[in-house]
């Protein structure tokens, strides 16, 4: 039986919010996915090792930061001065030990890899820790406000001046140093424009009883997020030693680009989810209507885009990366595909801690964990190519157990999410035969003309796929991302299992 979806208002609200959100930051993401491309001509695979070498422990220090209290704070349904005092405070002394354990650790940093390098690097970038408490708080009340588009755009600034900042310095030679200028810039940007644009000022204290709801909803988000960062970067961190920085800056550029469009994408999807799956705990039907429209929509938009790559990839790298990284065209083909399960996963994470099921979302990452810590070390004999296919292997069994986690939460089904996924996999299986078509009959022409053939090809022959066969999900899709009246058609009634 249908009936009318609930809280349209409320969906509306978010949408629009979503919309300008997403338009920002793909400006700015589409920037620095250029410029990220032809900065890869100016660094070498030894500068991007050493740059991976200093992210192995820094991605997972700049997470246990935060607390995971800009999470925590977005999904409490109430928040006090005292609350906010208090986490300010705890945000303080916790950066500031983070910036002094980096700042001193680089010397360990450097012993561990071999390479004397990193010790200075990390100093210069350890200062990145004492903006966090400066960002947190007021993102978090931006997202309680529902107030995305002012974030996207003090995003987009940032983002910018600091694109504009590695590609100069890489240019001009400074090699690693441009790359680690780059986080520097942007992250002070960030925390000077949300001090004028959303000015906020209040007296740090330390009162744990006050904040120890909050901390505790942090920590397991937190912890939830640090699972999942020790996975990203469990390859870094066993192959580095025995890979050397170039193999491992070789690794390194394939996982990137593989995750680029991804990596770079979810944070506008997942910043929106949150508090709007937080709105539909009580709401398990309309929860499951909005997840499945959700995953359709983004399968639309990335699978293409990860197919493309994997098919594009060989006649990519040496026209826009240069010879210098040839090695990295098979991994980062394997890569690109696996990148369609990551989708599913991370999708779906987000979408249990938005409803209160942090534990679910929890096992989900501590299952990847503990499935590929053996299967890296084994695979590290076979160098990169060996890291690329288990990382794959990894996503497939993750996004199943994923997957089958969320009937706790939805009521989804394995047949369900895979009609969710049919129309962009169909679509993007048509783009990829016509694209490997158009390949080998241009293969006398040069890299560059069959470059922009096969994208031109693919991006045409996705959308008619779509449009004739998958008509109805196609107009959805536009629909959710550009309609200024968008709602969803009434989603059928179940019976909660």
């Amino acid at each position: 039986m249908n009936h009318k979806p609930e809280h349209t208002e409320l969906v509306e609200k978010i949408l629009t919010g979503a919309r300008w959100a997403t338009v920002l930051r793909l400006t700015a993401q589409i920037f620095s996915w250029l410029s990220t491309i032809f900065v890869v001509r100016f660094i070498s695979p030894e500068d991007y090792g050493l740059n991976a070498m200093l992210e192995s422990p820094l991605t997972l220090m700049i997470l246990i930061s935060t607390l995971g209290l800009d999470s925590a704070l977005v999904q409490a349904k109430k928040i006090n001065t005292d609350e906010l005092q208090s986490i300010f405070g705890w945000l303080l002394i916790v950066s500031g030990l983070l910036f002094l354990s980096y700042f001193f650790g680089g010397v360990v940093l450097a012993a561990y890899f071999n390479e004397p390098r990193l010790d200075m690097l990390a100093k210069v970038l350890s200062f990145i820790f004492l903006l966090v408490p400066f960002r947190v708080i007021p993102n978090a009340l931006l997202d309680r406000q529902l107030d995305f588009k002012l974030r996207a755009q003090l995003e987009m600034v940032a983002t910018v001046v600091a694109v504009i900042t590695t590609f100069v310095l890489a240019y001009l030679g400074a090699g690693v140093w441009a790359l680690v200028s780059g986080v520097i810039v942007n992250k002070l940007l960030i925390a000077i424009l949300l001090m004028i644009f959303k000015p906020w000022f209040i007296v740090p204290k330390l009162n744990f009883a006050i904040a120890r709801k909050l901390l505790f909803a942090g920590g397991i988000l937190t912890l939830i997020n640090a699972l999942f960062i020790l996975s990203s970067q469990l390859p870094s961190v066993i192959a580095g030693p025995q890979l050397g920085a170039a193999l491992l800056g070789i690794y390194a550029i394939s996982a990137q680009m593989a995750v680029l469009l991804l990596g770079k994408s979810m944070p506008v999807i997942t910043q929106t989810m949150l508090p709007a799956f937080s709105k539909f705990q009580d709401h398990r039907n309309s929860a499951t209507y909005y997840l499945e429209k959700l995953l359709g929509v983004a399968s639309l938009a990335f699978i293409p885009l990860f197919v493309g790559m994997a098919c594009v990839v060989d006649v990519l790298v040496p026209t826009v990366f240069g010879v210098q990284w040839l090695s990295s065209i098979l991994p980062m083909a394997i890569m690109s595909l696996g990148m369609m399960f990551r989708m599913n996963t991370l999708l779906l994470r987000t979408a249990m801690i938005g409803m209160g099921r942090a534990d679910l979302a929890l096992k989900s990452n501590f299952l990847q964990l503990i499935m590929l810590l053996p299967m890296v070390i084994y695979a590290v004999q076979y160098g990169v190519i060996g890291l690329a296919a288990v990382s794959v292997v990894n996503e497939i069994f993750v996004a199943l157990a994923t997957t089958q986690l969320s009937k706790s939460t939805f009521n989804t089904t394995f047949i369900s999410l895979l009609r969710c996924y049919r129309p962009a996999l169909v679509s993007s299986a048509i783009m990829a035969a016509c694209v490997m078509l158009n390949k080998a009959l241009l293969s006398n022409q040069s890299s560059m003309i069959i470059l922009l053939t096969a994208i031109l090809i693919g991006a045409a022959i996705y959308y008619l796929a779509t449009r004739f066969l998958f008509a109805d999900e196609l107009q959805t899709a536009l629909k959710a991302v550009l309609g200024n009246r968008f709602a969803f058609p009434a989603p059928v009634h179940r019976k909660i299992k």
